[in-house]
């Protein structure tokens, strides 16, 4: 496991270097960290053999229903943005020309959080 960023360089990392297009979503988990409500959602990436962990840290929303992980979860189109103090990720955002820049209310399967960790699980890494 290696730490690959936070908040806005994990979010430019994954836009320009790798890409959670096309990734599955193969585990969920709400827990806490430092006391605070925390999400890890861990991404089977398409194109190279490496998982992506991403841990939402001081959880202000979220929009999960369930555990999205229960079934093959297959990333088509995601929202991964810096807004203000706050990182947003959408992994059904609503695509429309109204709700395509930003948070939309038609967003599904989203976490609103303060702070957003990265890691990357290559193979053959050694952990």
């Amino acid at each position: 496991m290696k730490f690959i960023g936070h908040d806005s360089d994990i979010i430019n990392y994954l836009v320009n270097d790798l890409t959670l297009l096309n990734s599955t979503l193969k585990q969920f988990k709400k827990h806490e960290v430092d006391g605070e409500p925390a999400i890890s959602l861990m991404f089977e990436l398409a194109y190279t053999e490496a998982d992506v962990m991403l841990v939402f840290r001081n959880v202000f929303k979220n929009g999960f229903d369930g555990n999205p992980a229960a079934e093959p979860y297959n990333v088509d189109s995601c929202k991964f943005y810096h807004i203000g103090s706050k990182i947003y990720l959408s992994l059904d955002p609503d695509e429309s020309e109204d709700g395509h820049d930003g948070i939309s209310e038609d967003d599904n399967d989203f976490v609103l959080a303060s702070h957003v960790e990265g890691y990357i699980f290559e193979e053959g890494m050694g952990e």
